[in-house]
């Protein structure tokens, strides 16, 4: 694999809760995910996955022109871990939303949290070319 990150390198960004804005999180994990070595088909796996996700969380946030969302990407050999969160007023959704389906199908794993006034979602992709090199 053509991994220039070291053993654990961390990214972060804070967005605004605005949909204008989930191109700028795609470009940043398909940038992380192409140093990392994925595969086409894995990127866009990847890419999907946070647009689906920063979709989500925009849709559980009520509208408040202050408040922003953090996306974190943390590198390690062989694996993407994405974590999404947000405080701000929650509104009620479906549970089995088809955001949830679609990252689900893209992603290794998934884990969403929402509480109170804040939400959170861990997404994690492994890179399936170099587990058994």
């Amino acid at each position: 694999m053509n991994n220039t990150a070291s053993h654990s390198d961390r990214i972060s960004l804070s967005l605004p809760v605005n949909a204008a804005y989930v191109s700028a999180a795609r470009l940043t994990a398909s940038s992380i995910a192409n140093r990392m070595g994925f595969s086409i088909d894995e990127i866009e796996d990847i890419k999907t996955g946070v647009s689906e996700a920063c979709t989500y969380i925009i849709k559980k946030l009520s509208s408040d022109p202050e408040n922003n969302f953090q996306i974190q990407f943390q590198m390690k050999r062989d694996v993407m871990e994405i974590l999404i969160q947000s405080n701000g007023i929650l509104s009620d959704g479906e549970e089995n939303d088809m955001s949830l389906i679609m990252i689900k199908a893209l992603m290794d794993e998934l884990k969403v949290g929402a509480y109170d006034e804040e939400i959170s979602m861990t997404m994690t992709k492994i890179h399936k070319g170099t587990l058994f090199e």
